[in-house]
């Protein structure tokens, strides 16, 4: 098994980076033609995780896990996540001026960073697995510099090749264990920290509470609303949807500010319910750009009923 690991690893490492170096090359309307073919194959073949999308697009869809309707949004979301997927294989070979362009930041959502950013004690960016959260975060950092909190991949040789491709961007990837002090000082800095909210099992890992989204209650991570209460940064809700040309629009919500009273437990899932109640109005639209193939509801949920 140790020489399997450490093979497997390298086998996935070199695959993304022939795969990168094929996409960067190629033009883009055959690479999204292949990207959608791959995402219909993943589709037919990954049966498990098709049935786990398909329950989670029921409870947002309001329908039965076997809806004709949950099927069709199901595929588009593993076909939109194979775009996703070369976008990322793309996005070192991108220069400013071509993210600059491919990300377009709506007014409103530029005043509300604006204003935010006046208060003079960073922002916390929350997101989702939504469109692409890693290009939006980049186009993002060409204005304010962005630290982002994640989990780290299995394969560390990969992982460390893909924070390197966004530290060029502006961008640094932190792992949880250990950021705290390194994400108080960006903010500090008045810069932006951000995290992901919709972690699914893995929120019962870290701190949590329950909130109700889109009508059901679930676990999601308490760290932003935390950070939000302790600094006095405001929280930006924010997510970049897919136009059909395959360009972005960046979106956010105004300003959520986590009031600090003395009764933190409550304080906390006051905003955390806020946080998630934005998210589900920014995704509500266009439900397939969502990558949840993980269970994102404690059990099966016939929505319909």
């Amino acid at each position: 098994m140790r020489l399997r690991v450490p093979f497997r690893d390298g086998l996935m490492y070199w695959s993304w980076r022939v795969a990168a170096a094929m996409v960067q090359r190629l033009p883009a309307r055959l690479v999204y033609v292949a990207a959608v073919l791959g995402g219909e194959v993943a589709y037919l073949a990954w049966g498990g995780r098709r049935e786990i999308t398909k329950g989670n697009f029921a409870v947002v869809l309001r329908r039965a896990p076997g809806d004709p309707e949950v099927a069709r949004v199901s595929r588009r979301a593993f076909r939109n996540f194979g775009k996703y997927l070369t976008e990322i294989m793309r996005f070192p070979s991108m220069g400013q001026a071509e993210l600059h362009e491919l990300v377009k930041i709506d007014p409103a959502s530029r005043e509300y960073l604006r204003s935010a950013r006046e208060h003079g004690r960073g922002i916390i960016f929350v997101s989702a697995h939504f469109g692409n959260f890693e290009i939006g975060g980049a186009r993002i950092a060409q204005e304010i510099p962005l630290t982002v909190v994640a989990d780290e991949l299995e394969n560390q040789r990969l992982m460390d090749f893909l924070v390197a491709n966004r530290e060029h961007k502006n961008v640094v990837i932190l792992p949880p264990e250990g950021a705290t002090r390194r994400v108080l000082a960006a903010l500090r800095r008045n810069e932006m920290v951000g995290f992901m909210m919709d972690l699914g099992p893995r929120a019962h890992e870290l701190a949590n509470v329950e909130a109700t989204f889109f009508g059901v209650r679930t676990a999601f991570p308490t760290i932003a609303a935390a950070l939000a209460r302790v600094s006095g940064a405001p929280i930006i809700v924010a997510a970049v949807t897919r136009a059909r040309d395959n360009s972005f629009k960046g979106v956010a919500v105004p300003p959520i500010f986590v009031e600090r009273t003395t009764e933190a437990s409550s304080d906390l899932e006051r905003a955390t319910q806020a946080i998630v109640h934005a998210l589900e109005g920014l995704m509500r639209p266009q439900p397939d750009q969502w990558y949840i193939f993980r269970p994102m509801w404690p059990a099966p949920v016939d929505a319909a009923t």
